[in-house]
């Protein structure tokens, strides 16, 4: 979500107005107010109740009259992570300690920065009849929230754990959503419940409390640019880091997926997710820029440390410049080669186990390479021999401007099938493991960097 809202109108009288659960998985695009303002809303029911992450970064709803609200003292700062809220209201129980819940990731939140309970038998706006809910913004649209949701699941009129929803892998112990069949056999949903699965990319906003659709279904209508991402808490696609934007100074859209760079300062931008071994591919668009041919796309080893150095200009960093040249550990590697501005598609494979990196201009190999083949490609730095004074070990997607001159509009595809807000459509490629939907075809051996690859291969 970005820009974007989802919103629905309740027509029947609530099944109860004093008892709800509400299950939804979420990873934040940005961090703080995110640019948006002071608050980004996730959750609203007219106008004055909420779940919002404060622009601290803590996490805090506002469920009834009265001035009841409840904010975590959890601290809501990875934008690489998917967590599971479970928001659960209940204000007939006697103790006002029990009249509202909060799990994150299967923990109860029991330190809590505020804590003012309901009265007991206090009614709440959500669910209640021609009462509009909207997901993704206020009532007014604003405090946008930018980031992607999932499995979205109201309960009207029961009082659910978060079990109900989510469990931790016994191998991994790590929380885990359950299935929407799960979850279909384990609640009731009330008159005015709903599971948003997403599924449908046409009508994203469709409730599936049956798989087919019989019966109830309390649809909600998107309106924004927001769309159907290959991203979910199962499987993790890297995304521009801003947690990483001291030097960058940039702006950024589509849940991380766009990036707006400044004509003040020059350097590059890194993505949340790396690798140390393994071949990976991804896909960049330039969609705008203030001078023609001032971009550089490739691969750096860690974040920036300064405003005035382009990608390519340290060591372990490497790009191929809009202007016609490969710059690989500080200086010039390769000249004369094709040109690339606005408009401009560019693919990069990187070959970590035999330290290679390709790059294509609108799917044709610059420099002779072939990544397939394993030839022509520009020598990198071994991930465990780097000098560069933020080297990780690890090597990240990265791009940004050549000079003072630049700053644009780039847009960056590791596999979510999206350019900005234009989701990838006709004839698509994924990787040997059908992983990814990128614009090119992935080259021979090469894969998708999410976190289900490299669990496997990196």
């Amino acid at each position: 979500m970005s820009d974007t809202q989802f919103s629905w109108t309740p027509g029947t009288t609530a099944t109860s107005g004093k008892i709800f659960t509400l299950s939804f998985w979420t990873r934040r695009a940005t961090a703080g107010d995110g640019g948006v303002g002071s608050y980004s809303r996730l959750l609203t029911a007219g106008s004055n109740y909420y779940i919002r992450f404060e622009n601290s970064d803590l996490l805090k709803g506002e469920m009834s009259s009265g001035g009841a609200a409840t904010k975590t003292n959890a601290v809501f700062q990875d934008v690489s992570a998917w967590y599971h809220i479970v928001w659960q209201l209940d204000t007939t129980q006697a103790s006002s300690g029990d009249r509202v819940t909060v799990w994150v990731n299967g923990v109860e939140q029991t330190s809590l920065a505020e804590s003012v309970a309901p009265s007991q038998d206090a009614t709440t706006d959500f669910n209640a009849s021609g009462t509009t809910q909207y997901y993704g913004a206020d009532a007014s649209a604003g405090q946008w929230y930018n980031g992607y949701m999932a499995q979205i699941c109201m309960v009207d009129g029961t009082a659910y754990a978060a079990t109900t929803f989510g469990s931790f892998d016994a191998t991994t112990g790590e929380w885990k959503p359950k299935s929407d069949g799960e979850i279909r056999s384990a609640v009731t949903f009330g008159n005015n419940g709903y599971l948003l699965t997403f599924e449908n990319a046409s009508n994203p906003g469709y409730d599936y409390q049956t798989s087919d659709r019989s019966g109830t279904t309390n649809d909600f209508t998107k309106s924004g640019a927001g769309y159907q991402s290959k991203e979910n808490p199962s499987n993790v696609h890297g995304v521009f880091n801003s947690s990483f934007n001291w030097y960058v100074n940039a702006s950024y859209q589509n849940a991380n997926t766009t990036i707006i760079t400044p004509t003040s300062q020059y350097t590059w931008q890194t993505t949340t997710l790396g690798a140390s071994k393994g071949k990976w591919y991804y896909e960049a668009y330039v969609r705008s820029a203030a001078n023609t041919t001032e971009q550089v796309i490739g691969l750096a080893c860690g974040a920036s440390y300064i405003t005035t150095k382009q990608l390519g200009g340290e060591p372990d960093t490497y790009s191929y410049y809009g202007a016609g040249k490969i710059y690989a550990d500080g200086s010039v590697a390769v000249s004369s080669l094709p040109t690339y501005t606005t408009g401009a598609y560019i693919g990069c494979a990187f070959d970590l186990d035999n330290n290679k990196i390709y790059w294509h201009k609108d799917g044709t190999y610059i420099n002779s390479g072939d990544p397939s083949a394993g030839t022509g490609g520009q020598t990198i730095t071994a991930a465990d021999s780097q000098t560069f004074r933020n080297a990780t070990g690890f090597y990240f997607p990265a791009l940004g401007d050549f000079d003072s001159a630049a700053g644009g509009t780039f847009d960056i595809n590791l596999g979510n099938g999206v350019f900005g807000t234009t989701v990838l459509g006709g004839t698509t490629y994924s990787d040997s493991d059908g992983q990814g939907v990128f614009k090119y075809t992935v080259p021979t051996g090469y894969k998708c960097l999410n976190t289900k690859q490299l669990n496997s291969y990196g």
